[in-house]
């Protein structure tokens, strides 16, 4: 009977960032089992931290900058602060001047946008970094739930942002009518292109410098080469703080229950709380749930609950080693 392989594919679980939460169940499994560890993260210091692991790396940080560099590529993120929803003299500059001042000649840059609370169509970003944008392969990372809206229209970015400020239906107009033409100036049919109203119409300075829009999740999958791990794998683990049927444990857990199908291995969830029914948990794409015995996560626990797990698992013999 050849080794139990095991993927273990987590974002954040309680304290622990992606990178120290995955260790931790690796080091459990990896008593007995093959292990992988690939931490995932939906944007922000933890997307950071999940790709300077990735990147073997390190993260800088500047206030609420940060960057995250390796040959010839630099991942880049700013967390602006809070907004309200309707908020016309917030702007991206902060985030343009960021870029302008951190990627180098020949560099290629990967953006976060999952950060931006502006909704300035990304003009402050194109004013401040629209030189330092051009002429590279360039990448957006945004909300998955946003990667195909557009910055205009009644279903657009835009108007999203106005609803939910219960703003005057002839303000919402007018200021739809200013974002159409912004972005038809940006290029042509920019105004209804997918994603273009992600992360309040930041999208629109990626896709008019040439470059593409994916989800943060779905980069570090890229990154890692995880669909070969996961057909590689017996048994897909991952985690979050918290489960509900409503948020689905986040975007993370989310993207690697999917992944887990398409590559046709069971996926098992590491959390905390009360938990779902099985039932529940099956159409969440998760095959069970182990809770955690304390709401405070520590390395400890989770590698003693990856120990169980492998205990209680049997696989067949035979298959391409994990790596």
């Amino acid at each position: 009977m050849s080794p139990l392989r095991v993927a273990v594919v987590t974002g954040r679980i309680g304290d622990l960032a992606p990178p120290a939460a995955g260790a931790a169940l690796g080091r459990g499994f990896a008593e007995t089992a093959q292990v992988a560890v690939v931490p995932v993260a939906a944007g922000g210091p933890d997307l950071a931290a999940a790709v300077a692991a990735l990147w073997d790396a390190e993260v800088v940080v500047d206030g609420p900058a940060w960057l995250v560099r390796r040959p010839g590529r630099v991942l880049l993120g700013v967390q602006q602060p809070a907004a309200p929803d309707w908020a016309p003299r917030a702007s991206t500059t902060d985030v343009g001047e960021w870029v302008a001042a951190s990627v180098r000649p020949g560099e290629d840059v990967v953006l976060d946008l999952t950060g931006v609370t502006a909704h300035d169509g990304g003009a402050g970003l194109l004013a401040a970094a629209g030189a330092s944008l051009g002429d590279r392969d360039l990448i957006g990372l945004v909300d998955p739930d946003e990667a195909e809206l557009p910055a205009t229209g009644i279903g657009g970015g835009l108007a999203r942002r106005a609803f939910a400020a219960r703003l005057d239906v002839a303000e919402l107009l007018a200021a739809d009518a200013e974002r159409s033409a912004w972005a038809r100036e940006l290029g042509d049919g920019l105004d209804t292109a997918p994603g273009g109203g992600a992360a309040g119409g930041s999208g629109l300075a990626i896709l008019a410098s040439g470059g593409r829009l994916v989800s943060p999740t779905q980069f570090c999958h890229s990154e890692a080469g995880l669909a070969r791990t996961l057909r590689a794998a017996d048994l897909v683990v991952t985690g979050c703080t918290e489960l509900s049927a409503l948020d689905r444990g986040g975007p993370v857990v989310t993207a690697v229950a999917r992944w887990s199908e398409e590559a046709e291995r069971p996926c098992l969830l590491v959390t905390t709380g009360a938990g779902l029914a099985r039932r529940e948990l099956r159409t969440l794409g998760i095959e069970a749930a182990h809770l955690l015995p304390s709401p405070t996560v520590t390395t400890d626990a989770l590698a003693g609950i990856a120990r169980r797990i492998a205990g209680g698992w049997v696989t067949g013999s035979g298959g391409a080693r994990l790596d």
